[in-house]
């Protein structure tokens, strides 16, 4: 996994034809060496956190150590959410009369996502107002990202239809991750819940 082989198709020397036919990932790599390794360091910090803050919770009174199944189910969420949405940017790209991929749709929506990816090592960091104000600096960055990868790797020009394009994606992108997020609070309260009856 190499990072900054995504962040090279970004810079004006990937505009350059064969080397960037060549070095692209295609889409398996991308989601074997990038999608899945970096979500898999938000499902691991949220497991961390949790555990710290809420083990005897669970250790004492659940059989066997429920956090791993909220920790895999934010991985499989999110794997599933980069999918999804990388698939609606592709047919939105379609829609302004641009031809591309699948893969070049994964590779934009990846290298997006980074920030919030990378973010996630502040979850062991018991401040809520640090978290929240990283978080928005990282949504900042992947808004960038998108916009600089509809030009770099969409070719898309014209500023008009490049800035509806890109904000047409990053809000297919919240839409998705809010969904993430809003079925892993769905499924803790449903452990919450489990944890009542257990304990009643």
């Amino acid at each position: 996994m190499n990072l900054m082989r995504l962040i090279y198709f970004l810079t004006p020397e990937s505009n350059h034809a064969k080397l960037f036919t060549v070095d692209k990932p295609n889409t398996t790599q991308l989601l074997l060496w990038y999608v899945l390794p970096l979500s898999f360091i938000s499902s691991v910090m949220v497991y961390l956190r949790l555990y710290h803050q809420y083990s005897q919770l669970f250790i004492d009174n659940l059989p066997g150590d429920r956090l791993l199944m909220i920790g895999g189910e934010v991985l499989l969420l999110q794997v599933t959410a980069v999918l999804a949405v990388a698939w609606i940017t592709k047919n939105l790209v379609e829609m302004v009369n641009v031809k591309t991929t699948f893969r070049d749709a994964l590779l934009v929506i990846t290298i997006a996502t980074l920030p919030l990816w990378l973010a996630s090592f502040i979850y062991l960091i018991p401040s809520f107002n640090f978290n929240v104000v990283v978080h928005v600096f990282a949504v900042l960055g992947a808004v960038m990202l998108i916009c600089r990868g509809v030009y770099a790797i969409f070719g898309l020009r014209e500023r008009g239809a490049a800035a509806i394009l890109s904000m047409a994606i990053a809000g297919t992108a919240s839409l998705g991750f809010g969904i993430v997020l809003i079925s892993t609070l769905i499924s803790w309260d449903g452990i919450e819940q489990l944890q009542y009856a257990v304990t009643d």
